[in-house]
């Protein structure tokens, strides 16, 4: 029998805010208490133009991103004022949502577990919007209500190879050769080409 893989595990999620009057990303900062990680697919698929009775020409699809949820077991508010634009009153101590927020573009970083590997995942291009609020009574046993954070990923242009190319997102597998490559994935956005600060441009 084959060995069949599968994913279990979600942990070290962490995000950096893109700025865009430097073209650089930000410093990684964790997301504590991920959960959980869900993306649909965004974009058309290849389609087929028949003539002859046959198949006249293929029409790539386009790849139009991703779309979901970050589950959380809670979002800590000090992301919801980097990611939604949230407001601290110094004077009140209070935490404002307002009707005008422009949320930021950010990095997501994030570790998958599988029952082969271990992966690491960029996505370059990513905003937030606001969560619904639920809570309920504590029963007999308590009944954890998570919260998720919906995501639009998009892609953000790169040079690469002297060239400048739309990336989505980029991914590396854990292992001995790669170590230290690997371990580097979390201490900033590593980007196509090398340093950000040289290869990142303006989308």
């Amino acid at each position: 029998m084959a060995d069949r893989k599968y994913r279990y595990g979600l942990a070290n999620t962490h995000y950096a805010l893109w700025n865009p009057a430097t073209s650089q990303y930000g410093e990684l900062k964790p997301i504590p208490g991920a959960v959980a990680l869900t993306l649909s697919t965004e974009g058309g698929d290849s389609s087929d133009f028949y003539a002859d009775n046959g198949i006249w020409a293929t029409f790539a699809g386009t790849n139009g991103g991703y779309s979901g949820d970050l589950e959380l077991a809670n979002i800590p508010d000090s992301v919801r004022v980097d990611l939604l634009g949230e407001i601290v009153d110094s004077a009140t101590g209070v935490q404002f949502e307002t009707t005008n927020a422009e949320p930021p573009e950010f990095a997501l970083v994030t570790e998958m577990i599988t029952s082969n590997d271990v992966m690491a995942f960029a996505f370059y291009s990513c905003k937030a919007s606001r969560s619904e609020i639920n809570a309920n009574t504590k029963g007999e046993s308590p009944d954890v209500d998570t919260e998720n954070l919906p995501l639009r990923i998009g892609s953000r242009e790169f040079t690469y190879n002297g060239s400048k190319k739309s990336f989505v997102q980029g991914h590396i597998e854990k292992s001995q050769a790669n170590a230290d490559k690997y371990a580097a994935f979390f201490e900033s956005v590593v980007v196509p080409g090398g340093d950000s600060a040289e290869s990142a441009l303006s989308a």
